[in-house]
This record gives C-alpha cells, sequence and structure tokens, in this order.
C-alpha cells in the first residue's frame, strides 16, 4: 500500500514538473506581419506631432492631407514625436484648445510598422 501511495505521488510531481513550462517565444517577424496584417477599415492614418510652442496644443496627429486632430485623451504609448499610427476617431463639438487642431476622441488606436 505504502509503495502504491508513493509511485502515485511521484507520478504527480512528475506530471507537474513535465507540464509547467516557461512561455515560448514568439518569433517577432511573425508578430510584425500579424500587425501589418489588421483591416485598416474605418481607420485614419496619421503621425504623432509634439510641438513645445506656447498657445499650442502640445500632442497633436497631423493627417497625409495636411490637417491636424487634437485627441482629447491619449494613451502614454502613443506619445512619440513622429510615430506613426492608425486610429478611429470622433469629431467633438467643444471649443478649440489650440487654433491649428481639430478636437477629437480617441475610440481606437495601432501603432503603423
Amino acid at each position: 500500500m505504502r509503495t502504491r501511495l508513493y509511485i502515485t505521488g511521484m507520478s504527480l510531481v512528475a506530471i507537474i514538473a513535465f507540464s509547467c513550462r516557461g512561455q515560448e517565444a514568439v518569433a517577432t517577424e511573425d508578430t510584425k506581419t500579424a500587425l501589418m496584417d489588421f483591416d485598416t477599415t474605418g481607420y485614419t492614418s496619421g503621425t504623432i506631432v509634439q510641438s513645445k510652442a506656447e498657445g499650442d496644443c502640445e500632442w497633436t496627429i497631423k493627417l497625409e492631407d495636411g490637417r491636424h486632430f487634437d485627441p482629447m485623451t491619449i494613451d502614454k504609448d502613443f506619445m512619440k514625436d513622429g510615430a506613426s499610427v492608425w486610429f478611429k476617431y470622433t469629431p467633438q463639438r467643444r471649443m478649440n484648445r489650440c487654433d491649428k487642431a481639430s478636437p477629437i476622441g480617441i475610440t481606437e488606436m495601432k501603432m503603423n510598422m
């Protein structure tokens, strides 16, 4: 009886030990491909721009046609001057905080690799 209990216990320890593996690394090339292959329908492309000029919005998103948007909130991960992003937004009906940019609310944002 004691031998059977010992074998059962050791078997359980072995099963647990072999089933606990570290997380396998994901290939970076696959990750880049997955990021580039998302559906851009409904997204707008832009570039994050930081301004230190007085009276200007600190963070704006510049579109390809030259317009600027002033996001009411922007995640710190995207606060990188010159970063290319895809985003979805809703126009905001409020007073502009700066002259060059229209206020928007960001609903989704992804880095453009």
